[in-house]
Protein backbone atom coordinates (compact mmCIF):
# COMPACT_ATOMS: atom_id res chain seq x y z
CA UNK A 1 0.00 0.00 0.00
CA UNK A 2 1.32 3.42 -0.80
CA UNK A 3 0.35 6.93 0.61
CA UNK A 4 1.05 9.72 -1.29
CA UNK A 5 0.49 13.62 0.01
CA UNK A 6 -0.26 16.58 -1.83
CA UNK A 7 0.72 19.43 -0.10
CA UNK A 8 0.24 23.09 -1.17
CA UNK A 9 3.41 25.12 -0.49
CA UNK A 10 1.89 28.67 -0.81
CA UNK A 11 -1.33 30.40 -0.28
CA UNK A 12 -3.23 29.99 -3.13
CA UNK A 13 -6.50 28.78 -3.83
CA UNK A 14 -5.13 26.45 -7.30
CA UNK A 15 -3.38 23.43 -7.61
CA UNK A 16 -2.18 21.39 -10.64
CA UNK A 17 0.24 18.55 -9.93
CA UNK A 18 1.64 15.75 -11.59
CA UNK A 19 2.26 12.57 -9.08
CA UNK A 20 4.26 9.42 -9.72
CA UNK A 21 4.12 6.06 -8.18
CA UNK A 22 5.60 2.65 -9.12
CA UNK A 23 3.52 -0.88 -9.49
CA UNK A 24 5.48 -4.02 -9.05
CA UNK A 25 5.21 -6.70 -11.78
CA UNK A 26 2.49 -8.98 -11.54
CA UNK A 27 0.02 -7.03 -10.62
CA UNK A 28 -3.55 -7.42 -11.73
CA UNK A 29 -5.30 -4.36 -10.34
CA UNK A 30 -4.57 -1.15 -8.96
CA UNK A 31 -7.28 0.45 -6.73
CA UNK A 32 -7.25 4.50 -5.66
CA UNK A 33 -8.85 6.35 -3.20
CA UNK A 34 -8.52 9.79 -2.71
CA UNK A 35 -8.98 11.90 1.14
CA UNK A 36 -9.64 15.63 1.08
CA UNK A 37 -11.79 18.51 2.47
CA UNK A 38 -15.07 18.87 1.12
CA UNK A 39 -14.72 22.51 -0.05
CA UNK A 40 -12.62 21.46 -3.05
CA UNK A 41 -13.25 20.90 -6.49
CA UNK A 42 -10.88 17.88 -7.03
CA UNK A 43 -10.21 15.85 -10.56
CA UNK A 44 -7.37 13.25 -11.34
CA UNK A 45 -6.55 11.66 -14.26
CA UNK A 46 -4.26 8.51 -14.06
CA UNK A 47 -2.07 7.08 -16.85
CA UNK A 48 -0.23 4.04 -16.89
CA UNK A 49 3.56 3.68 -17.45
CA UNK A 50 3.37 3.51 -21.32
CA UNK A 51 1.30 6.53 -21.33
CA UNK A 52 -2.24 5.26 -22.19
CA UNK A 53 -4.99 6.54 -19.62
CA UNK A 54 -6.75 4.61 -17.43
CA UNK A 55 -8.59 6.25 -14.52
CA UNK A 56 -10.79 9.18 -14.36
CA UNK A 57 -12.29 10.72 -11.01
CA UNK A 58 -13.98 13.69 -10.17
CA UNK A 59 -14.50 14.29 -5.97
CA UNK A 60 -18.17 14.89 -5.49
CA UNK A 61 -20.09 11.61 -5.32
CA UNK A 62 -18.64 9.17 -7.20
CA UNK A 63 -18.32 5.84 -5.20
CA UNK A 64 -14.57 5.13 -3.99
CA UNK A 65 -11.76 3.48 -4.54
CA UNK A 66 -11.39 3.27 -8.18
CA UNK A 67 -10.61 -0.16 -9.38
CA UNK A 68 -8.26 0.09 -13.00
CA UNK A 69 -8.54 -4.30 -13.20
CA UNK A 70 -7.21 -6.43 -16.15
CA UNK A 71 -10.54 -7.83 -16.16
CA UNK A 72 -13.55 -5.68 -17.83
CA UNK A 73 -16.00 -6.75 -15.17
CA UNK A 74 -13.85 -5.72 -11.93
CA UNK A 75 -13.07 -2.33 -13.31
CA UNK A 76 -14.58 1.13 -12.41
CA UNK A 77 -16.93 2.72 -14.35
CA UNK A 78 -14.99 5.55 -15.95
CA UNK A 79 -11.89 3.06 -15.74
CA UNK A 80 -10.08 1.47 -18.45
CA UNK A 81 -9.39 -2.36 -17.90
CA UNK A 82 -6.52 -4.16 -19.92
CA UNK A 83 -2.99 -5.59 -18.64
CA UNK A 84 -1.13 -3.80 -15.66
CA UNK A 85 2.25 -3.39 -17.03
CA UNK A 86 4.89 -2.50 -14.37
CA UNK A 87 6.89 0.47 -13.72
CA UNK A 88 6.14 4.37 -13.29
CA UNK A 89 2.33 5.44 -13.53
CA UNK A 90 1.14 9.12 -12.96
CA UNK A 91 -1.77 10.83 -11.64
CA UNK A 92 -2.44 14.11 -12.97
CA UNK A 93 -4.30 16.06 -10.60
CA UNK A 94 -6.60 19.71 -10.64
CA UNK A 95 -7.68 21.01 -7.43
CA UNK A 96 -9.30 24.13 -6.53
CA UNK A 97 -10.33 25.34 -3.17
CA UNK A 98 -12.24 27.39 -1.24
CA UNK A 99 -10.83 30.61 0.54
CA UNK A 100 -11.58 28.47 4.14
CA UNK A 101 -9.36 25.71 3.15
CA UNK A 102 -6.93 26.87 0.84
CA UNK A 103 -4.44 27.97 3.27
CA UNK A 104 -4.42 24.63 4.52
CA UNK A 105 -0.70 22.88 4.49
CA UNK A 106 -2.19 19.07 3.04
CA UNK A 107 -4.72 19.23 0.98
CA UNK A 108 -5.40 15.69 0.35
CA UNK A 109 -3.74 12.02 0.82
CA UNK A 110 -4.12 9.20 -1.76
CA UNK A 111 -4.08 5.52 -0.91
CA UNK A 112 -2.80 3.04 -3.46
CA UNK A 113 -2.75 -0.74 -3.14
CA UNK A 114 -2.27 -3.52 -5.33
CA UNK A 115 -4.20 -6.96 -6.34
CA UNK A 116 -6.84 -5.69 -3.63
CA UNK A 117 -9.83 -5.10 -5.94
CA UNK A 118 -13.54 -6.16 -5.77
CA UNK A 119 -15.75 -7.08 -7.87
CA UNK A 120 -17.12 -3.24 -8.42
CA UNK A 121 -18.84 -3.71 -11.71
CA UNK A 122 -22.69 -4.65 -12.21
CA UNK A 123 -23.19 -7.50 -14.93
CA UNK A 124 -25.24 -5.57 -16.84
CA UNK A 125 -23.09 -3.26 -17.94
CA UNK A 126 -22.05 -3.13 -21.68
CA UNK A 127 -18.28 -1.59 -22.76
CA UNK A 128 -17.14 1.01 -24.95
CA UNK A 129 -13.15 0.16 -24.60
CA UNK A 130 -11.29 -1.10 -27.14
CA UNK A 131 -10.62 -4.36 -25.63
CA UNK A 132 -7.19 -4.74 -27.72
CA UNK A 133 -5.77 -1.73 -25.70
CA UNK A 134 -3.98 -0.69 -28.35
CA UNK A 135 -4.72 2.99 -27.77
CA UNK A 136 -6.34 5.12 -25.88
CA UNK A 137 -9.96 4.92 -27.53
CA UNK A 138 -13.44 3.72 -26.66
CA UNK A 139 -14.46 0.66 -28.98
CA UNK A 140 -17.77 3.43 -29.66
CA UNK A 141 -19.93 1.28 -32.33
CA UNK A 142 -21.56 4.09 -33.21
CA UNK A 143 -23.88 2.20 -36.16
CA UNK A 144 -25.73 0.23 -33.79
CA UNK A 145 -29.14 0.61 -34.58
CA UNK A 146 -31.46 1.38 -31.75
CA UNK A 147 -34.75 2.16 -34.13
CA UNK A 148 -34.62 1.89 -37.73
CA UNK A 149 -37.66 4.66 -38.80
CA UNK A 150 -36.54 7.93 -40.30
CA UNK A 151 -38.12 10.71 -38.43
CA UNK A 152 -37.20 13.19 -35.91
CA UNK A 153 -35.79 11.67 -32.47
CA UNK A 154 -36.20 13.59 -29.36
CA UNK A 155 -32.78 13.94 -27.34
CA UNK A 156 -30.99 15.70 -24.56
CA UNK A 157 -27.04 16.42 -25.45
CA UNK A 158 -26.14 17.74 -21.69
CA UNK A 159 -26.55 15.33 -18.42
CA UNK A 160 -24.84 14.34 -15.40
CA UNK A 161 -24.33 11.65 -13.16
CA UNK A 162 -23.09 10.96 -9.29
CA UNK A 163 -19.84 10.31 -11.12
CA UNK A 164 -18.90 13.94 -11.09
CA UNK A 165 -21.84 16.39 -9.84
CA UNK A 166 -24.78 15.04 -10.87
CA UNK A 167 -27.52 13.75 -7.88
CA UNK A 168 -28.86 10.81 -9.95
CA UNK A 169 -26.84 7.62 -10.87
CA UNK A 170 -26.25 6.20 -14.29
CA UNK A 171 -29.87 4.10 -13.49
CA UNK A 172 -31.87 7.21 -12.70
CA UNK A 173 -30.93 9.07 -15.19
CA UNK A 174 -32.06 5.76 -17.72
CA UNK A 175 -35.20 5.82 -15.80
CA UNK A 176 -35.60 9.67 -15.93
CA UNK A 177 -34.49 9.75 -19.84
CA UNK A 178 -37.96 6.75 -20.62
CA UNK A 179 -40.46 9.09 -18.35
CA UNK A 180 -39.52 12.37 -20.47
CA UNK A 181 -39.67 9.98 -23.82
CA UNK A 182 -36.72 10.46 -24.91
CA UNK A 183 -35.39 8.65 -27.59
CA UNK A 184 -31.90 9.19 -26.80
CA UNK A 185 -29.15 11.19 -24.76
CA UNK A 186 -25.76 12.40 -24.58
CA UNK A 187 -23.27 11.33 -20.56
CA UNK A 188 -21.80 14.28 -19.98
CA UNK A 189 -20.32 14.28 -17.15
CA UNK A 190 -17.62 16.88 -16.18
CA UNK A 191 -13.60 16.46 -17.19
CA UNK A 192 -14.85 12.38 -17.58
CA UNK A 193 -15.72 10.23 -20.48
CA UNK A 194 -17.93 6.93 -19.52
CA UNK A 195 -16.38 3.79 -20.61
CA UNK A 196 -19.33 1.52 -19.90
CA UNK A 197 -22.83 1.72 -19.44
CA UNK A 198 -26.04 -0.02 -19.08
CA UNK A 199 -27.37 -2.46 -21.68
CA UNK A 200 -30.53 -0.80 -23.15
CA UNK A 201 -31.96 -1.27 -25.98
CA UNK A 202 -34.88 1.36 -25.59
CA UNK A 203 -32.56 4.66 -25.57
CA UNK A 204 -29.74 5.30 -26.87
CA UNK A 205 -26.85 6.81 -24.78
CA UNK A 206 -24.12 8.55 -26.34
CA UNK A 207 -20.66 8.29 -24.56
CA UNK A 208 -19.54 12.31 -24.40
CA UNK A 209 -17.60 14.76 -22.10
CA UNK A 210 -18.36 18.70 -20.44
CA UNK A 211 -14.73 20.03 -20.59
CA UNK A 212 -15.02 22.41 -17.90
CA UNK A 213 -12.66 24.77 -16.55
CA UNK A 214 -13.45 26.37 -13.53
CA UNK A 215 -12.55 29.67 -14.65
CA UNK A 216 -13.03 30.09 -18.46
CA UNK A 217 -16.58 27.88 -19.24
CA UNK A 218 -17.39 24.55 -20.71
CA UNK A 219 -17.92 22.43 -23.96
CA UNK A 220 -19.01 19.44 -24.40
CA UNK A 221 -17.45 16.49 -26.93
CA UNK A 222 -20.07 14.00 -28.29
CA UNK A 223 -19.66 10.86 -29.50
CA UNK A 224 -16.30 10.81 -28.67
CA UNK A 225 -13.97 7.73 -29.09
CA UNK A 226 -11.15 9.52 -26.84
CA UNK A 227 -10.47 11.62 -23.58
CA UNK A 228 -9.03 15.06 -24.22
CA UNK A 229 -7.09 14.49 -21.09
CA UNK A 230 -5.60 11.07 -22.91
CA UNK A 231 -2.86 13.41 -25.18
CA UNK A 232 -3.08 17.28 -22.92
CA UNK A 233 -3.17 18.29 -18.80
CA UNK A 234 -5.31 19.29 -16.77
CA UNK A 235 -4.03 22.30 -15.94
CA UNK A 236 -4.99 23.24 -19.91
CA UNK A 237 -8.19 23.96 -19.00
CA UNK A 238 -6.93 27.13 -17.13
CA UNK A 239 -5.91 29.10 -19.93
CA UNK A 240 -6.77 30.29 -23.05
CA UNK A 241 -4.55 28.58 -25.50
CA UNK A 242 -4.79 25.07 -23.40
CA UNK A 243 -8.32 24.78 -24.08
CA UNK A 244 -8.02 26.07 -27.63
CA UNK A 245 -5.58 22.77 -27.65
CA UNK A 246 -8.38 20.83 -26.19
CA UNK A 247 -11.03 21.78 -28.20
CA UNK A 248 -9.32 21.94 -31.33
CA UNK A 249 -7.87 17.86 -31.00
CA UNK A 250 -8.80 15.66 -33.66
CA UNK A 251 -12.18 13.61 -32.22
CA UNK A 252 -12.88 11.88 -35.35
CA UNK A 253 -16.69 11.96 -36.15
CA UNK A 254 -17.22 13.53 -32.84
CA UNK A 255 -19.26 16.78 -32.02
CA UNK A 256 -17.48 19.70 -30.29
CA UNK A 257 -20.41 22.54 -29.22
CA UNK A 258 -19.55 25.56 -26.34
CA UNK A 259 -22.06 24.92 -23.63
CA UNK A 260 -24.34 28.03 -22.40
CA UNK A 261 -22.15 30.16 -23.24
CA UNK A 262 -23.67 33.45 -21.86
CA UNK A 263 -24.82 31.72 -18.34
CA UNK A 264 -24.08 33.62 -15.87
CA UNK A 265 -20.36 32.67 -13.62
CA UNK A 266 -19.94 29.89 -16.33
CA UNK A 267 -19.64 31.97 -19.97
CA UNK A 268 -17.10 30.74 -22.39
CA UNK A 269 -14.24 33.51 -22.26
CA UNK A 270 -12.18 31.10 -24.60
CA UNK A 271 -11.59 34.35 -26.98
CA UNK A 272 -9.20 32.73 -29.47
CA UNK A 273 -11.49 30.01 -29.81
CA UNK A 274 -11.53 28.80 -33.71
CA UNK A 275 -15.51 29.62 -34.93
CA UNK A 276 -14.79 26.91 -37.75
CA UNK A 277 -14.14 23.86 -34.58
CA UNK A 278 -17.66 24.81 -33.48
CA UNK A 279 -20.38 22.13 -34.59
CA UNK A 280 -23.36 23.81 -32.35
CA UNK A 281 -23.71 25.78 -29.26
CA UNK A 282 -25.98 25.29 -26.75
CA UNK A 283 -28.43 27.94 -27.23
CA UNK A 284 -31.00 26.82 -24.48
CA UNK A 285 -29.67 25.48 -21.16
CA UNK A 286 -32.11 23.95 -18.68
CA UNK A 287 -35.28 26.52 -18.88
CA UNK A 288 -35.66 26.18 -15.07
CA UNK A 289 -32.64 27.90 -13.91
CA UNK A 290 -32.93 31.69 -13.57
CA UNK A 291 -30.35 32.89 -14.89
CA UNK A 292 -31.28 30.95 -18.10
CA UNK A 293 -33.87 33.65 -19.38
CA UNK A 294 -31.25 36.19 -19.86
CA UNK A 295 -28.51 33.76 -20.96
CA UNK A 296 -30.57 32.47 -23.46
CA UNK A 297 -31.46 35.74 -24.73
CA UNK A 298 -27.66 36.40 -25.35
CA UNK A 299 -27.09 33.16 -27.01
CA UNK A 300 -30.12 33.72 -29.64
CA UNK A 301 -28.87 37.13 -30.29
CA UNK A 302 -24.96 35.66 -30.64
CA UNK A 303 -26.60 32.89 -33.04
CA UNK A 304 -28.10 35.26 -35.10
CA UNK A 305 -25.00 37.58 -35.62
CA UNK A 306 -22.74 34.22 -36.79
CA UNK A 307 -25.73 32.66 -39.19
CA UNK A 308 -25.28 36.27 -40.31
CA UNK A 309 -21.99 36.22 -41.39
CA UNK A 310 -22.42 33.07 -43.15
CA UNK A 311 -21.57 30.19 -40.17
CA UNK A 312 -24.37 27.18 -39.99
CA UNK A 313 -23.55 26.60 -36.53
CA UNK A 314 -26.38 24.64 -35.38
CA UNK A 315 -28.38 26.00 -32.09
CA UNK A 316 -29.04 22.64 -29.66
CA UNK A 317 -30.51 22.47 -25.72
CA UNK A 318 -29.43 20.82 -22.81
CA UNK A 319 -31.10 19.84 -19.79
CA UNK A 320 -27.88 20.02 -18.06
CA UNK A 321 -29.40 18.12 -15.53
CA UNK A 322 -27.96 17.39 -12.24
CA UNK A 323 -30.85 17.46 -9.91
CA UNK A 324 -33.22 14.53 -8.78
CA UNK A 325 -36.57 14.77 -11.08
CA UNK A 326 -38.43 15.76 -7.83
CA UNK A 327 -36.22 18.75 -7.02
CA UNK A 328 -36.63 22.38 -8.50
CA UNK A 329 -33.87 24.97 -8.05
CA UNK A 330 -34.69 28.51 -5.78
CA UNK A 331 -37.12 30.46 -7.52
CA UNK A 332 -38.17 27.84 -9.81
CA UNK A 333 -41.57 26.47 -9.96
CA UNK A 334 -40.93 23.30 -12.01
CA UNK A 335 -38.10 20.46 -11.65
CA UNK A 336 -35.13 20.47 -13.12
CA UNK A 337 -35.49 17.54 -15.65
CA UNK A 338 -33.21 15.53 -17.95
CA UNK A 339 -35.00 16.48 -21.73
CA UNK A 340 -35.77 19.74 -20.75
CA UNK A 341 -35.25 21.35 -23.19
CA UNK A 342 -35.69 18.66 -25.58
CA UNK A 343 -33.99 18.70 -28.92
CA UNK A 344 -34.73 16.80 -31.78
CA UNK A 345 -32.99 15.44 -34.66
CA UNK A 346 -33.92 13.94 -37.78
CA UNK A 347 -32.19 10.64 -38.47
CA UNK A 348 -32.45 8.47 -41.28
CA UNK A 349 -32.38 5.32 -38.83
CA UNK A 350 -31.31 6.00 -35.17
CA UNK A 351 -27.81 5.64 -34.42
CA UNK A 352 -25.15 8.04 -32.71
CA UNK A 353 -23.44 8.38 -35.83
CA UNK A 354 -26.69 9.80 -37.70
CA UNK A 355 -27.76 11.74 -34.44
CA UNK A 356 -24.33 13.58 -35.06
CA UNK A 357 -24.52 14.13 -38.37
CA UNK A 358 -27.89 14.82 -38.35
CA UNK A 359 -26.99 17.98 -35.83
CA UNK A 360 -23.97 18.72 -37.76
CA UNK A 361 -26.31 19.25 -40.55
CA UNK A 362 -28.01 21.63 -38.78
CA UNK A 363 -31.33 19.16 -39.14
CA UNK A 364 -32.95 20.25 -35.08
CA UNK A 365 -35.54 21.32 -33.58
CA UNK A 366 -35.50 22.82 -29.76
CA UNK A 367 -38.74 22.83 -28.19
CA UNK A 368 -39.98 22.16 -23.76
CA UNK A 369 -42.77 20.86 -25.41
CA UNK A 370 -44.63 19.60 -28.88
CA UNK A 371 -42.56 19.23 -31.75
CA UNK A 372 -42.40 22.24 -33.91
CA UNK A 373 -42.92 21.50 -37.75
CA UNK A 374 -40.92 23.84 -40.16
CA UNK A 375 -40.51 23.15 -43.52
CA UNK A 376 -40.42 25.19 -47.10
CA UNK A 377 -41.75 22.21 -49.04
CA UNK A 378 -39.55 19.38 -49.00
CA UNK A 379 -36.83 21.41 -47.00
CA UNK A 380 -36.16 21.23 -43.30
CA UNK A 381 -33.85 22.85 -40.40
CA UNK A 382 -30.32 22.91 -42.13
CA UNK A 383 -31.89 22.31 -45.81
CA UNK A 384 -29.63 24.58 -48.30
CA UNK A 385 -33.44 26.06 -49.94
CA UNK A 386 -33.40 26.37 -53.87
CA UNK A 387 -36.59 28.10 -54.16
CA UNK A 388 -35.88 31.64 -53.97
CA UNK A 389 -39.69 32.62 -53.90
CA UNK A 390 -42.22 30.71 -52.09
CA UNK A 391 -43.95 29.82 -48.14
CA UNK A 392 -42.47 28.80 -44.99
CA UNK A 393 -44.34 26.83 -42.85
CA UNK A 394 -44.75 26.27 -39.54
CA UNK A 395 -46.99 24.69 -36.74
CA UNK A 396 -46.82 22.91 -33.00
CA UNK A 397 -48.85 20.24 -31.86
CA UNK A 398 -50.10 22.22 -28.51
CA UNK A 399 -53.66 22.84 -27.17
CA UNK A 400 -52.64 26.47 -26.05
CA UNK A 401 -51.91 29.49 -28.97
CA UNK A 402 -48.50 30.41 -28.98
CA UNK A 403 -46.59 33.06 -30.13
CA UNK A 404 -44.37 32.58 -33.84
CA UNK A 405 -41.39 35.13 -34.62
CA UNK A 406 -39.89 34.33 -37.89
CA UNK A 407 -36.64 35.65 -38.26
CA UNK A 408 -35.35 36.77 -41.04
CA UNK A 409 -31.24 37.57 -41.64
CA UNK A 410 -31.36 38.27 -37.76
CA UNK A 411 -34.65 39.98 -37.35
CA UNK A 412 -38.05 39.40 -36.23
CA UNK A 413 -39.78 39.90 -40.08
CA UNK A 414 -43.61 38.67 -38.53
CA UNK A 415 -45.09 38.09 -35.39
CA UNK A 416 -48.12 36.08 -35.13
CA UNK A 417 -50.41 33.90 -32.87
CA UNK A 418 -52.57 30.84 -33.07
CA UNK A 419 -51.17 27.05 -33.79
CA UNK A 420 -49.87 27.78 -37.32
CA UNK A 421 -48.23 30.37 -39.26
CA UNK A 422 -46.97 30.91 -42.63
CA UNK A 423 -44.21 33.13 -43.91
CA UNK A 424 -43.95 34.32 -47.40
CA UNK A 425 -40.43 35.14 -49.20
CA UNK A 426 -38.84 36.39 -52.19
CA UNK A 427 -35.42 36.50 -52.46
CA UNK A 428 -32.71 37.97 -54.38
CA UNK A 429 -29.65 35.29 -55.29
CA UNK A 430 -27.63 36.59 -52.28
CA UNK A 431 -27.37 34.49 -49.06
CA UNK A 432 -30.54 34.56 -46.37
CA UNK A 433 -31.77 32.52 -43.96
CA UNK A 434 -35.29 32.04 -41.86
CA UNK A 435 -36.07 29.98 -38.86
CA UNK A 436 -38.82 30.57 -36.53
CA UNK A 437 -39.05 31.10 -32.45
CA UNK A 438 -41.70 30.51 -30.61
CA UNK A 439 -43.18 31.69 -27.66
CA UNK A 440 -45.92 31.15 -25.02
CA UNK A 441 -48.54 33.59 -24.26
CA UNK A 442 -46.66 35.29 -21.35
CA UNK A 443 -43.19 35.82 -23.97
CA UNK A 444 -41.29 33.13 -22.03
CA UNK A 445 -39.83 30.59 -25.02
CA UNK A 446 -41.22 27.31 -26.17
CA UNK A 447 -38.97 26.41 -28.73
CA UNK A 448 -36.93 27.33 -31.78
CA UNK A 449 -36.04 25.92 -35.10
CA UNK A 450 -32.74 25.39 -36.79
CA UNK A 451 -32.30 27.74 -40.38
CA UNK A 452 -33.32 26.59 -43.59
CA UNK A 453 -30.87 28.48 -45.71
CA UNK A 454 -30.49 30.03 -49.35
CA UNK A 455 -26.98 30.12 -50.90
CA UNK A 456 -24.18 31.03 -48.69
CA UNK A 457 -21.55 33.26 -47.50
CA UNK A 458 -18.09 33.18 -46.46
CA UNK A 459 -17.71 33.70 -42.61
CA UNK A 460 -15.76 37.09 -41.84
CA UNK A 461 -15.81 36.03 -37.95
CA UNK A 462 -12.74 33.93 -36.95
CA UNK A 463 -12.70 34.17 -33.69
CA UNK A 464 -14.67 33.76 -30.87
CA UNK A 465 -13.57 37.43 -29.60
CA UNK A 466 -14.65 38.66 -32.56
CA UNK A 467 -18.09 37.80 -31.75
CA UNK A 468 -18.19 38.96 -28.24
CA UNK A 469 -16.77 42.38 -29.90
CA UNK A 470 -20.20 42.23 -31.85
CA UNK A 471 -22.24 41.98 -29.20
CA UNK A 472 -20.69 44.86 -26.86
CA UNK A 473 -21.48 47.38 -29.49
Amino acid sequence: MLEIEVKQDKDSHQLNQLLCFNVPSHVHSVSIEVRNEQYMWLTYIVHDQQKKLRGQFIKVSTPQPIIIHQEQEKSSPYTYYGDIPEGEWTIDISIIAREEVKALNNWCTFTIMFNEASDNRKPDLYIWQDEQQSQNLLNVNDEIIFNESKRWYKGDFHTHTTFSDGKMTREENMDSAKNQNLDFFAATDHNIVPTSWFDETEILVIPGIEVSSPILGHFNVISTNDSPFSKHRLEDMFSVEGNVKLLSEDYGNALISISHPFLKHFNWKVTETPLDKIDSIEIWNDPTFKDNIEATKMALIAWNHLLNDGHKITGIGGSDSHNKPTEKYEGSTEPSLIGDPGTYVFCDQLTAANVVKGVKNGHVVVSRGEFIHFQIDDFISGDLCNVEKGTAKVFADTDDPIFFEWIVDGQVAKKETGYQSEFHFDFDKSYHWIRVDVRKKDGSLYGFTNPIYFGSKNPKLKKYGQLLEIMEK
